[in-house]
């Protein structure tokens, strides 16, 4: 079993808090953290069990783990986490002032008291896109007196965002019902790992062993979309991503992703997200001007 403690996490920093990013493909050792861990699932789908508990995680599931509770994870595929991590006694402090009708307060709550379950609130895929760029930031932020403030201003506009968007409470859904085929999965997988490469749709049945129509009808069935418009989706928002959390043209971001036509990359990311990428990028850097550096042209 892995232990992680506090100085392994926050090192010689008194400053409470500390974000990782994760994209696993294969399960992970049991591991105990002197920490109460705050997941924001961003992609995919995983199984988090404990000695007595066990969720589903999906896009949009936030989950809460207790200090020192033993957990492993399982992914279906794939699944790519950004993890909040807080001091316990900070996090006692800071919560008691806070309203208990909040869910994540709630379970926050629970966590501290020593409750031995795993606790779990649902956003919406779009929600949980929506504060991606923000996780993002925080992963990259570095603990300094002035960045402090800051670090703790993101983090209260997520927990926030999580009160007014979270639907789903903690509940034991089965996870057969939440996770795809097994074809499915292999072909995001995938189309995650090499997002720019220039996909066919034969190309893509062949590395999961099935024809194209049939691969076609399973991407309906459990994602409700077909390959083609899968990829689309997941270009624009890994571009998204990329705009908002790094200094980055339109023409690059849209080549990183695998359009190399920086006018079909706008096109098709207007279409997903409702305005320019140009916009997009310009307002969400508003929000994070000094991590960003020295501005750069956008196209």
């Amino acid at each position: 079993m892995a232990l992680v403690s506090e100085t392994d996490l926050f090192g010689a920093h008194s400053f409470p808090l500390v974000a990782r990013e994760r994209v696993a493909h294969t399960p992970s050792e049991p591991t105990q953290v002197a920490a109460v861990k705050v997941v924001f699932t961003v992609s995919g789908w995983a199984a988090v069990r404990s000695s007595s508990d066990e969720v589903f995680l999906r896009a949009g599931s936030v989950l809460v783990i207790p200090s020192g509770m033993e957990c492993r994870w399982f992914p279906a595929g794939y699944v790519r986490a950004i993890s909040l991590y807080f001091k316990a006694d900070y996090l006692s402090d800071e919560v008691r002032w806070l309203p208990v009708t909040h869910p994540l307060v709630h379970y926050l709550h629970r966590a501290l008291d020593d409750d031995s379950e795993l606790h779990k609130l649902q956003l919406r895929p779009s929600a949980m896109r929506g504060i991606t760029p923000a996780l993002v930031r925080l992963t990259r932020s570095r603990v300094t007196p002035r960045r402090e403030f800051a670090m703790m201003s993101i983090a209260s506009e997520l927990f926030d965002t999580v009160g007014m968007q979270c639907g789903v409470a903690s509940g034991r859904v089965d996870a057969a019902r939440k996770q795809p085929r097994k074809e499915i999965l292999a072909a995001i997988t995938l189309l995650h790992s090499n997002m720019s490469h220039p996909w066919r749709i034969d190309e893509l049945a062949r590395e999961v062993a099935v024809s194209a129509s049939h691969l076609t009808r399973l991407f309906r069935s459990d994602v409700g979309l077909s390959p083609a418009a899968f990829l689309r989706q997941l270009r624009a928002d890994q571009m998204a991503e990329l705009l908002a959390t790094i200094n980055i043209t339109v023409s690059e971001a849209g080549a990183a992703v695998g359009w190399s036509d920086a006018t079909l990359a706008t096109r098709l990311f207007k279409q997903r997200f409702g305005v320019s990428p140009s916009t997009y990028a310009v307002a969400h850097r508003r929000a994070d001007t000094k991590s960003l550096g020295p501005s750069r042209p956008l196209v």
